[in-house]
C-alpha cells in the first residue's frame, strides 16, 4: 500500500521528535562533563539533524520498489530495515549518517570541505571530534526513537480498531498478511490478534537493543531534584520579570504601594523613589538571579541520582503494552 506525502511527513516528524528528546539529554550530559562545549553544541547538533532529515526523506530501492527511508523505520518490513543499519548493504545509511574518515573517501577527499565533519574542523579543529561524537549519537539513538514512533502508531491503529466497526473492505486488507483463503471469514479478533502481535513485536525489537547496548551507547540522565535551588530561582526570577513587565508597561509616577516597598529595598524615602529606578533596581536582580541560576543548573549538586534513560523508557513501554493488551481482551475471548 502507498504511503501519501501527509502520512510521510508524519513519519519523519515522529521520528525526529523522540531522536531530539535523546539528543537533549546527551547535550546536558555532555556540556556537565565539559561546559566549554556548550555554545556551540546547538549549532553543531541542529546541523546534524538537518542532514539526518534528508536521509530519512531519501529513497532507497528495493527490487523495483523505491521506498523513503523514514517509511521503512516505521513499517513491519524487519528485513528492509536491517539493510538501512548493515555497514555492507547498498543501502545502507550507516555511513550517510557518519562521515568516512579522508583515506576511505576516495578522489572527493581532494576536496578540503566534503562533509559536515571536514566543515566544522575548518571553523575548529577541536570541533571535528564533537562532529563525530553527535553522528554516533544519531546512529545509536535512531531505531530506538524510530520504534518509540512506531509504538505510538501501533497503539492508535489498535485503539482504533477497537473503537470502530470493521467494514468487509477493511477485513480483506488484512486476508493475505492472515494468511486466509479466498471466501475464508475474517473476524475481528483476528484483526485485533494480529495488530496486537505487531504491538509485541516493536516491545520485542526494543527489548532486545537493551539487552544488546554497549555501556557507552546508554543515555544517563539526572532529573534536577524537586525544590532543588534552580526551581526556587526560576520562580523567582518569574516574579521579577512580571513585576518588570508592569513597570515598563505604564509610565509616570510610581504607585504608593510600589515607592515604599522600593524604599525599603534601596534605603531611601518613597518621595525620592522614580518608576526608572524601580525598574533599574528589577533589572539588576533579573541579571544577577540569571548568573545564579546558570551556576545552579550546571552543579551537578542539584540532580538525582544518574539512571539508564531508556531502560526506563522500557518499563514504560512495557506498561503501555500491557495496559492495551487488556483493553483488548473483550475482542480476543
Amino acid at each position: 500500500m502507498s504511503v501519501g506525502g501527509r502520512s510521510q511527513d508524519r513519519n519523519v516528524e515522529g521520528i525526529l521528535h523522540y531522536l531530539h528528546d535523546y539528543l537533549s539529554v546527551r547535550e546536558q550530559q555532555a556540556i556537565r562533563v565539559n561546559p566549554r562545549i556548550a555554545n556551540v553544541m546547538g549549532d553543531v547538533v541542529w546541523a546534524q539533524v538537518e542532514n539526518l532529515r534528508q536521509i530519512l526523506q531519501g529513497l532507497k530501492s528495493f527490487g523495483p520498489e523505491r521506498i523513503r527511508v523514514a517509511d521503512i523505520l516505521v513499517g513491519d518490513d524487519d528485513l528492509k530495515r536491517k539493510a538501512l543499519f548493515s555497514h555492507s548493504d547498498q543501502n545502507s545509511i550507516v555511513h550517510e549518517i557518519i562521515n568516512r574518515p579522508d583515506e576511505q573517501r576516495g578522489r572527493v577527499a581532494e576536496l578540503a570541505i566534503h562533509d559536515m565533519r571536514t566543515l566544522f574542523r575548518a571553523m575548529d579543529p577541536s570541533l571535528e571530534n564533537i562532529v563525530q561524537l553527535i553522528q554516533h549519537w544519531l546512529l545509536w539513538d535512531l531505531p530506538d526513537a524510530a520504534d518509540l514512533f512506531h509504538f505510538d502508531l501501533q497503539v492508535a491503529r489498535c485503539a482504533y480498531l477497537r473503537s470502530n466497526p470493521l467494514t468487509d473492505e477493511l477485513r480483506e486488507r488484512y486476508r493475505t498478511a492472515l494468511h486466509k483463503r479466498p471466501g475464508e471469514p475474517i473476524t475481528d479478533k483476528d484483526i485485533i490478534s494480529f495488530e496486537l502481535q505487531r504491538l509485541e513485536h516493536i516491545l520485542q525489537a526494543f527489548v532486545v537493543r537493551r539487552a544488546e547496548e554497549k555501556a557507552y551507547m546508554m543515555i544517563i540522565r539526572r532529573d534536577e531534584m524537586v525544590g532543588s535551588a534552580s526551581s526556587q530561582e526560576i520562580l523567582r526570577l518569574a516574579e521579577h520579570l512580571r513585576i518588570l513587565e508592569a513597570l515598563e508597561k505604564e509610565s509616570g509616577p510610581l504607585p504608593s504601594q510600589f515607592k515604599e516597598r522600593y524604599a525599603k529595598l534601596l534605603g531611601r524615602t518613597p518621595d525620592e523613589i522614580t518608576r526608572e529606578q524601580a525598574i533599574d533596581y528589577e533589572k539588576k536582580i533579573i541579571a544577577e538571579g540569571k548568573r545564579r541560576l546558570h551556576g545552579y543548573i550546571e552543579d551537578d549538586r542539584y540532580r538525582g541520582e544518574a539512571y539508564d534513560y531508556k531502560k526506563v523508557q522500557l518499563q514504560q513501554l512495557q506498561e503501555r503494552f500491557a495496559a492495551e493488551q487488556k483493553k483488548c481482551e473483550p475482542f480476543l475471548a
